[in-house]
């Protein structure tokens, strides 16, 4: 089994924690910080520019989640129960833009749904690999900090 990635803001203290804590229930989840250079580059290729935008990336299923999609495969995934999944997925349609404002200085783009991972994507997973692996996010380190 491959690994997934989670593509989050690590600008905040908070969300790098939580991201943290997601990491140390997940075995099979890589987080990379949307700031990165592997991510921007990700990003780019996927959906042609470097949109603010939550995603989930499953190389395995050639699959990236975007958006609310993200929030509900990430938790159905992990087992999360079906009416806390479509509770979150909802919260997040609703609030996502106004929080994303508030808290991040901008509103993610309006992008949600399942997509096919791009050919011109695919090159940059081996980056994504590199850019963060499960221990380094685990132990502390965000590589937001160093390419952003």
């Amino acid at each position: 089994m491959s690994d997934s990635f989670l593509v989050y803001d690590g600008r905040n203290r908070l969300f790098r924690a939580a991201a943290k804590q997601v990491a140390r229930l997940s075995e099979d989840l890589r987080l990379v910080p949307w700031r990165s250079k592997s991510t921007r580059e990700f990003i780019e290729a996927q959906f042609g520019d470097h949109l603010f935008v939550f995603v989930l990336i499953d190389p395995e299923t050639d699959k990236v989640h975007a958006g609310g999609e993200a929030v509900r495969r990430l938790l159905c995934d992990r087992g999360v129960p079906r009416r806390l999944v479509g509770a979150a997925q909802r919260t997040y349609k609703v609030v996502g833009d106004p929080f994303g404002q508030v808290v991040h200085g901008q509103a993610p783009a309006d992008i949600d749904g399942t997509f096919t991972l791009a050919e011109d994507a695919r090159p940059h997973l081996e980056s994504l690999r590199r850019e963060c692996s499960l221990a380094a996010c685990v132990s502390g380190n965000d590589t937001s900090r160093r390419t952003g």
